[in-house]
């Protein structure tokens, strides 16, 4: 059965594969930058010649695997970007570069992908149709719009092969090593970052009839915008509207000029997210307005939401199966708030999107984004033979 060559491939790689994803570890990139990985990567990828497509946003490139039988084509995308923060993990393989840490399992995603790609690449006589593995930069640079949506613009779905289906698969602390799982629908949400700019007119604290204060605008508009959730939002829609910084001021005793809010917006109904931009800007310049200044909201549509199909999550939750077994399946029953630019991809082509656990009982996990962030590497063989028994899955049907 193909299941077992696949599961006796990927363990007699394990170690090259954890080595991987070790050196990957000890040189993150941040969002753009990504250019001592992809030379990682690509050495990596040398002994086997294979088919790479690069010049995709820049760092980003593409595998691809033509299958001997002609048939369709799969994508399997991994990000490669990590975050500005410093490590407080105390391992041999520690990040060399200071302020920059694998915190959200990227280098896991890479290492698995390479395996996946050994491997399919290795069982190319078993394939009907091709798969592009597609290693993505900046995921996490929501701010100019994420890597995915940049790397379509570059042709990377509908370059020959054309990608007809997509998998995406990410590292997650709800779920036990040992297991994964999907959803039909719905599974990460749309996230949006935007900024409020206050304007007042500063003076002397001690007169402060004489000024109009940001500061107490601000405070008035922070205070408002929670009530977009408890009283604009229908209660059987899931939302978040939270303020992660209010900037003003820089003495003690003066009003200041100008203050500032950021925040970000998390929803998973496309109605649902034009209500509350719509909220936000009504609410900051009225708020505004009543005290006597001046706002300007700056609203920026981030991620969209990560929706899967069902043909794929089907098709995902039988190879999850064959992988992990019936008890390793778990169906996801609360998509998450966090944002994920895997998005693009499901706008474009059907698509499912994999959550791998990696929490551990009676053992304290630390989840994505945390200076703590670590995962038993265990785990890289199940998400490269998930990756595997996916495509050949959609392959074979397709």
């Amino acid at each position: 059965m193909l299941q077992e060559v696949i599961e006796e491939k990927v363990r007699d790689i394990s170690t090259q594969i954890i080595e991987l994803r070790r050196k990957l570890h000890q040189h993150p990139e941040v969002s753009g930058s990504e250019f001592e990985t992809k030379a990682i990567l690509l050495q990596a990828l040398k002994p086997y010649h294979f088919e790479i497509v690069e010049g995709y946003y820049n760092t980003g490139f593409a595998i691809i695997i033509r299958g001997k039988k002609p048939g369709r084509t799969i994508g399997l995308r991994m990000d490669m970007d990590a975050l500005e923060m410093d490590e407080l993990v105390d391992t041999p393989f520690k990040s060399q570069n200071k302020g920059v840490m694998h915190a959200c399992g990227h280098d896991g995603h890479m290492a698995m992908g390479v395996a996946a790609a050994i491997v399919l690449n290795d069982m190319k006589e078993h394939l009907k149709g091709n798969i592009k593995l597609i290693f993505q930069p900046a995921e996490e640079d929501a701010r100019s719009g994420g890597g995915a949506q940049f790397m379509i613009a570059d042709g990377v779905l509908t370059d020959e092969p054309r990608v007809d289906a997509m998998v995406g698969l990410h590292i997650w602390p709800d779920f036990m090593i040992g297991q994964a799982g999907t959803c039909v629908g719905p599974m990460m949400a749309a996230s949006d970052p935007f900024k409020i700019d206050i304007t007042g007119k500063g003076g002397h604290a001690s007169m402060p009839n004489k000024c109009v204060d940001p500061i107490l605008i601000a405070s008035h508009t922070v205070i408002a915008l929670q009530s977009i959730i408890s009283r604009n939002v229908d209660p059987f829609e899931t939302a978040v509207v939270t303020i992660g910084i209010l900037n003003s001021g820089t003495r003690y005793n003066t009003i200041p000029e100008t203050a500032e809010i950021v925040g970000t917006v998390r929803t998973f109904d496309e109605a649902t997210r034009q209500l509350i931009k719509l909220r936000i800007e009504n609410i900051a310049e009225t708020t505004a307005m009543a005290y006597g200044g001046i706002a300007k909201v700056n609203y920026t549509y981030g991620y969209p939401s990560v929706v899967n199909e069902k043909s794929m999550v089907d098709c995902a939750t039988q190879s999850i199966r064959e992988v992990l077994g019936p008890e390793g399946y778990v169906s996801v029953e609360r998509p998450a708030p966090g944002g994920e630019d895997f998005a693009y991809f499901t706008q474009k082509v059907p698509s499912v999107f994999i959550w791998l656990g990696y929490n551990k009982p009676e053992e304290q996990v630390h989840p994505p984004h945390s200076a703590y962030y670590d995962f038993d590497e265990s785990i890289l063989e199940n998400g490269a033979k998930i990756l595997c028994q996916t495509a050949i899955n959609w392959l074979a049907t397709s």
